[in-house]
Order: structure tokens, then sequence, then C-alpha cells
């Protein structure tokens, strides 16, 4: 049976939305390896990965912990809404490796991209990298060359 990857990430999003710990420990093999290349940082099993989310400053990635501000994420002006604090774009995979785009608004309300590749060990992720990008103003000179983007998760 193939790995339902879809699946795996949106209970990532779904734990971390509800600081659901214990859930999300238990996603991870306990010799998990979690990399974050753009800090050179390696994170060593299951419980410390638990750790550092649940001791996050500034309260972790909760609606609560957001203010209430609305973004564009729909496809027409017509579309407002507030999204989740963590919300998974998209992910697919073929064997036991897989991506996963999820799109972050932090405490302080900075909106962030993060892309996370993993390998499975049966159905629990052994390892991940991950790496982070903020939202940030398209520079004026490429204009000419591209469009807006209409997909979910923009500025």
């Amino acid at each position: 049976m193939p790995t339902d990857f879809e699946g795996i990430f949106a209970k990532i999003a779904d734990t971390m939305k509800r600081r659901d710990y214990d859930a999300l420990e238990q996603l991870f093999t306990d010799d998990y390896v979690e990399e974050y290349p753009q800090s050179g940082e390696v994170v060593h099993g299951a419980r410390n990965a638990r750790a550092i989310r649940e001791n996050y400053p500034g309260g972790g990635v909760t609606e609560q912990a957001v203010e209430a501000a609305t973004t564009r994420i729909g496809a027409t002006d017509a579309r407002w809404v507030r999204p989740p604090a963590f919300t998974l774009i998209h992910a697919e995979g073929t064997g036991n490796i897989g991506t996963a785009t999820f799109r972050n608004r932090y405490p302080d309300g900075s909106i962030w991209w993060i892309i996370n590749l993993v390998e499975m060990r049966g159905d629990r992720i052994a390892r991940a990298t991950m790496f982070f990008a903020p939202v940030f103003q398209a520079p004026e000179w490429r204009k000419p060359y591209v469009e807006p983007r209409k997909a979910a998760g923009g500025a």
C-alpha cells in the first residue's frame, strides 16, 4: 500500500494547530532526525523534535496567538478569509520519500513558507529536512516577466 503523504502531513498540520504534542510525537520514529540546513542545526529524536515545537517562544502556531487580521488566499478579490496559522498547501511522494509545502503564520503575524522533505519508515517519519522562507514583496524589475500567483498562500 502506498504511503499516504497528504494524510501524514495533514496530521502534522492538525496536531500543530491543536498543540497536541503527544499526537505529534507519535508521527516520528524514536530515532527521528530533523535537519535545518539554513541554520546548520540537527535535531535527534522524536522527544527533542516535540520539545522544539512545545517550547517555541511566543506560544507557537495557534489561532489564538495570531491577530485577527484577514488575508486573501482565494483566487478572487471577493474571497477574503483568515487562514489557519499552520496550513498544509501541498503534499506528495513516492515510495518512502515525500515532500510538503506548508504556510505558517507565526504569533508575530509574519507569514512563512515551510518546505519539508521526509523519509518514512512504515507509517512514521524517520528523517526530515526543513527549509523556512518568509513571504516578501516581489521586486519591481521582475514585473514584465511574471504574473501574480493566484493559488493559496501568498503575502
